[in-house]
């Protein structure tokens, strides 16, 4: 009896076993980069509701055995978006998945390829690099949550004002640096303490919103144009297609909301908005100071697809800033509250009929508006400024290996600006400058990408410009070459010339030089080689030179002490002229690994000079952004799937002390300074440019940490700003007293500042 009872129950548990195994499905599929394609190691796959989950191999593999029934599949990987999918889980085994994670807040951008050739590639061009979500969401920073800072990491980009988004690239300022978001001409994009030169600001985009950001530091494309120097390229993301999604954030300087979702099966929406608390920010690094400043900003974006030919696209971005300071000790003249308004909108159309042709056409406006008022509410500046435009780009491909691109715009500039001060201690305010103007402005490009020969590609292009504020038209051609040498290295070459124009400031009001001022003009060349090695890393050097001619300058606008050992005290109104002619030279080296497992970053060095000549009374000097010696080292490191590390540092040999400043020893006998060394007055001088502010240094560290439960995905992250706590100083104004001594102009910049932050996923 007892042998028998044994048998039946082993009968019953093979029975139950078997019905367990018939009732799990299983599940396989493989996990990679959206962008890259590469497969991704330790992403955690998980079953939700379920005790079922897994990791992928060194393939992307991974498989579940699942019960029957509908559920989710949950994918996360520290540094990518969160991916869920549902699943009807059959009697039989489902076809593989092929599960694309997106790096970054969410989906991948995809851009149009025809017949081979990827228009617009930065990375195409010499010395062009792009960042995407893993190296966006390391690099913008937990104290000031910025996308646009994670461009300063760049061994081209010179940035060593803490406050300040803006950038110098190659030792020119950030005015000659074009901006574009999604295809926009977008030069109103910053939160910014308007007219006050020692203030600051922060992009007015939500980081979560940004799929990648690009930097043409020279020699690249002018399909935009207008522009002497740089050209930053900001791409905004669709919304996701695949469900409602949502996140919100907590980060060192605002909070941010974002949701997204598809519209039908044919089109996405997205929506953000951030809200600062940077005054909170400012009392923590002085809390001497009374002054606050905050921002606001939303951001829309809808895309639909109206047929497999026609897209529509549609983008808002909206922001306010404001900044204020305590009225008291205050005088007529200082800024006691500045507000700031700001915006860009756009509509584009896109028509694809075939593989071989697409056609892009944009319309878009965008402006700036701020007021800055004193103590008694009476304002000091007003400024209201307006673009408007259309624009079409033109995509041809008529045999392979061949792209012709061809585009056109057409512009309508307006802007007003009134200045009102108080001169000579009067009670009262006088307008010192009050002008509107308005004006047109058209373009046309052409270029032509052929790759005929399996190694040599070349792309010859020409941009005509019509600048209806100086009546001017200019032609600015260039030419870029790659040459595959070998399969692991690649020759590049480009030149080409570009041109700038002047704008309202600079022809109107009581400075302003009028239109008859000429385009400022340089003439790039770039020569690089690009070296791939082993464990996904590369080697970039790049060399450049840039010769300018034209370019505008205010001469008599600064103090100085001429050769007869007089003091010349500045103009405010010394008029903007072409007087200067520039020389740039130098060399960029960046090795690089972009890998999406392990350790991850660049090291990168670069030496430049930039040095400009007035040749009407044979004055040299060092640019004002001229900054010899820069080092950039950053890295992160995925601990696993859930934790990463990272670190980031600046060094930089500083800019000049701008103006005519020297170092002057005490008189003769003066006494030791508390016994020690005796302290050093500046004085003007005759030359410019000629000290330089103290090397800039800055080490960041950063720690990442996501907790997945039920439908949410939580990430905490923690930074320590400027670990060292560097005294970095940056320029500010200066006053000077009727001997020549000069008073301040330098001024302190971030200490060390540890922050926080949160992001929950939903």
């Amino acid at each position: 009896m007892s042998i028998l009872r044994r048998v039946l129950v082993i009968i019953v548990i093979l029975v139950y076993a078997n019905n367990a195994v018939a009732q799990t499905v299983r599940v396989l599929g493989v996990v990679v980069d959206a962008r890259t394609g590469r497969p991704l190691v330790g992403a955690l796959a998980a079953i939700e509701g379920q005790p079922v989950f897994t990791e992928t191999d060194s393939a992307g593999l991974f498989a579940l055995g699942v019960p029957p029934g509908n559920h989710t599949l949950a994918i996360s990987l520290i540094g990518y978006a969160l991916f869920r999918q549902s699943l009807n889980a059959g009697g039989a085994e489902m076809p593989p998945l092929r599960i694309e994670l997106s790096e970054g807040a969410g989906p991948f951008e995809l851009h149009v390829t025809v017949s081979g050739v990827t228009p617009r590639d930065a990375d195409a061009a010499p010395a062009g690099a792009t960042l995407h979500g893993r190296d966006l969401q390391a690099l913008r920073g937990v104290t000031l949550d910025d996308p646009l800072r994670a461009v300063h990491a760049l061994p081209s980009v010179a940035a060593t004002d803490d406050f300040y988004s803006e950038f110098a690239v190659r030792g020119l300022g950030f005015r000659y640096t074009g901006l574009i978001v999604d295809g926009l001409p977008s030069r109103y994009m910053m939160h910014a303490v308007h007219g006050v030169s020692d203030g600051g600001s922060i992009t007015m985009l939500n980081s979560d919103a940004v799929a990648s950001v690009s930097l043409l530091p020279g020699s690249y494309p002018q399909h935009y144009g207008r522009r002497m120097g740089s050209q930053v390229g900001i791409t905004t993301r669709e919304g996701d297609r695949s469900g409602f999604r949502a996140r919100a954030g907590l980060s060192g300087t605002s909070a941010t909301v974002l949701a997204e979702g598809p519209i039908g099966s044919r089109g996405s929406w997205l929506l953000s908005g951030r809200r600062s608390y940077l005054d909170l920010l400012l009392n923590r690094i002085d809390d001497e100071n009374s002054l606050g400043f905050g921002f606001t900003d939303t951001e829309a974006k809808v895309v639909f697809d109206v047929t497999p030919r026609h897209q529509l696209q549609a983008l808002a971005i909206l922001g306010a800033s404001k900044f204020e300071e305590d009225p008291e000790g205050l005088g007529l003249n200082n800024e006691a509250r500045v507000s700031g308004r700001s915006w860009l909108s756009g509509a584009s159309w896109r028509y694809a009929p075939s593989a071989a042709v697409a056609l892009t056409q944009r319309l878009y406006m965008t402006g700036l508006a701020f007021d800055n008022t004193n103590r008694d509410g009476e304002f000091l500046d007003r400024s209201r400024s307006t673009d408007a435009g259309w624009r079409a780009d033109l995509l041809l491909a008529p045999r392979p290996g061949w792209l012709i691109e061809i585009g056109a715009d057409v512009q309508r500039i307006t802007g007003r600006h009134a200045v009102r001060r108080s001169l000579n201690d009067a009670v009262t305010l006088a307008t010192l400058n009050d002008y509107r103007a308005d004006g047109s402005a058209a373009s046309g490009y052409a270029q032509l990408t052929f790759n005929r020969w399996s190694r040599l590609q070349l792309s010859p292009g020409v941009r005509f410009d019509y600048w209806g504020l100086t009546d001017g038209s200019t032609p600015s051609p260039w030419l870029n070459v790659e040459l595959r040498a070998t399969e692991t290295t690649r020759l590049r070459a480009g030149g080409g010339q570009y041109r700038q124009f002047a704008d309202f400031e600079q022809m109107h009001g009581v400075r302003g030089g009028g239109n008859a001022l000429r385009p400022e003009t340089a003439t790039h060349v770039d020569a690089g080689i690009i070296q791939a090695l082993p464990r996904e890393s590369t080697l970039q050097i790049n060399w450049y030179a840039r010769e300018e001619r034209d370019v505008l300058w205010t001469p008599d606008a600064e103090p100085r002490r001429l050769p007869d050992n007089t003091v010349q005290l500045g103009r405010s109104d010394a008029k903007w002229s072409n007087a200067l002619t520039g020389r740039a030279r130098g060399v960029e080296v960046l090795l690089r690994r972009d890998a999406p497992a392990g350790l991850s970053g660049w090291v990168g060095y670069a030496y430049g000079r930039h040095r400009y000549t007035d040749a009407a009374i044979g004055e040299t000097f060092a640019s004002d952004a001229d900054q010899r010696h820069a080092l950039s080292l950053f890295g992160h490191y995925r601990v696993s799937n859930r934790a990463t590390v990272g670190a980031k540092f600046r060094y930089g040999s500083n800019y000049p002390r701008v103006g005519y400043i020297v170092e002057q020893p005490p008189p003769s006998g003066a006494p030791a300074l508390f016994g020690g060394d005796p302290p050093l007055f500046f004085g003007l001088s005759d030359t410019r440019n000629t000290l330089r502010l103290p090397a800039y240094a800055r080490l960041d560290l950063r720690a990442d940490r996501t907790y997945s439960w039920s439908r949410r995905r939580l990430t905490l992250f923690v930074e320590v700003a400027n670990l060292l706590n560097r005294p970095n100083l940056r320029n500010v104004p200066y006053d000077v007293d009727r001997n020549g001594r000069v008073m301040g102009g330098t001024d302190s910049l971030m200490p060390i500042l540890p922050s926080a932050g949160f992001v929950i996923e939903f």
